[in-house]
């Protein structure tokens, strides 16, 4: 009797055990659908992501800044960029130069300086590299060019305000512009040829009215134009009054479009007030003429950052009410082929991703001391991919 009952335990242990180890096995269902645009793939993800939320643990592994040398000492960083050695390029606006640190933070060079000569910065505003570890400057109206040394090689100075440049490693930059006419200042999706002329658009979308005497009003709501790079492969862009990614190769054809079921958040009155009355304390306006000008949209942009990782995932940062005093911010992970695998939450907006890596700058008020700190993300290899 008692070797059946030990017979019958063993069965049962081993049947349970079997159905724990075949439900582990189990893929989680993907509860979205592909369609096709014009001989485009399209993939429609539902509003839950894949795996659902995921925390990312991370921990501070390396702070750059010091008041006590000048090569640590940092004023205004504006933006980050981080090669595929590690090498860390600060872009520090408020003193006109970027600043080169190895991946243990050792301090390697000093890329421009203050000024409007070869190599020189006037208000530089973004930094970019190549895939040739090359490097691209932002100014406004200007974009300057230094090779992997961090030699100067050549300034353009393009006919039209550039809001964005994504090097393609040839001497192409894909760009996000403003696009002008009469009566609208709308957005495009550009690539300039390597004299810095318009030799393909890709995309326009709806901007901000020109009102008399040619002034527009951006505000915290302006729908603009989001791209980053996708590794060697192309580009990814959006316009954020859609939650709507647009994956394209180097030539500006989408190869993806990739959509999420997200709701829409009309603009409640306090939002619109305090966009308004912010415009009213520097301009001192009719009320009607200023809420005019600023053409603020029916509904809340859906997000206002794209960050794309080395792994290729696409990070789409949520655009929450301006109203919201939180320290959280939401993101929104996909895979490379556009399936929404993870929901997140960071205190704060990296300025880069990289091999399991967030690069972000710190100010204290205190101190007034500016930091440039790597976080590591402990649980990196353990999210998961489609």
């Amino acid at each position: 009797m008692k070797n059946t009952v030990k017979i019958v335990s063993i069965v049962l242990f081993l049947i349970v055990l079997i159905q724990i180890i075949s439900y582990s096995d189990q893929k989680v269902e993907w509860k979205g659908r592909i369609e096709n645009e014009n001989g485009v793939k399209v993939v429609k993800n539902p509003s839950e992501p894949l795996y659902g939320e995921i925390e990312l643990e991370i921990e501070e592994d390396l702070v750059l800044g010091s008041e006590k040398d000048e090569n640590y000492l940092f004023y205004r960083v504006w933006d980050i960029a981080v090669n595929d050695r590690g090498d860390i390029y600060v872009l520090d606006s408020g003193k006109y130069r970027i600043q080169k640190y190895d991946k243990d933070g050792r301090y390697l060079q000093t890329i421009g300086r203050q000024g409007q000569g070869p190599g020189e910065f006037e208000r530089p505003v973004g930094l970019y590299l190549d895939k040739k570890r090359s490097i691209y400057v932002l100014g406004f109206f200007k974009i300057h060019m230094f090779n992997h040394k961090g030699e100067f090689i050549k300034t353009l100075v393009p006919s039209f305000f550039v809001t964005n440049i994504i090097p393609d490693g040839e001497g192409n930059l894909i760009t996000t512009a403003y696009v002008r006419d009469e009566r609208m200042q709308n957005f495009g999706v550009l690539i300039l040829n390597p004299d810095g002329e318009i030799s393909k658009k890709i995309a326009e979308f709806p901007g901000i009215p020109i009102i008399k005497g040619g002034s527009t009003f951006a505000h915290d709501y302006t729908p603009l134009l989001r791209v980053a790079a996708t590794g060697d492969k192309g580009f990814v862009y959006g316009y954020p009054l859609e939650y709507k990614l647009f994956l394209a190769d180097w030539s500006g054809e989408n190869i993806l479009i990739v959509k999420k079921d997200e709701p829409y958040h009309a603009l409640s009155r306090g939002e619109r007030d305090k966009i308004i009355n912010e415009r009213l304390e520097r301009i001192k306006w009719p009320k009607n003429i200023i809420e005019d000008a600023l053409n603020l949209p029916k509904h809340r942009p859906f997000f206002n950052r794209i960050l794309v990782d080395d792994k290729e995932r696409i990070f789409v940062k949520k655009r929450k009410s301006i109203l919201d005093e939180g320290e959280e911010e939401e993101f929104d992970i996909f895979s490379p082929e556009g399936y929404y695998l993870y929901s997140t939450k960071l205190s704060f907006t990296p300025m880069a991703i990289k091999a399991g890596y967030l690069y972000y700058t710190t100010y204290s008020e205190q101190t007034g001391e500016t930091k440039v700190i790597r976080y590591k993300i402990k649980n990196w290899n353990q999210i998961k991919e489609r």
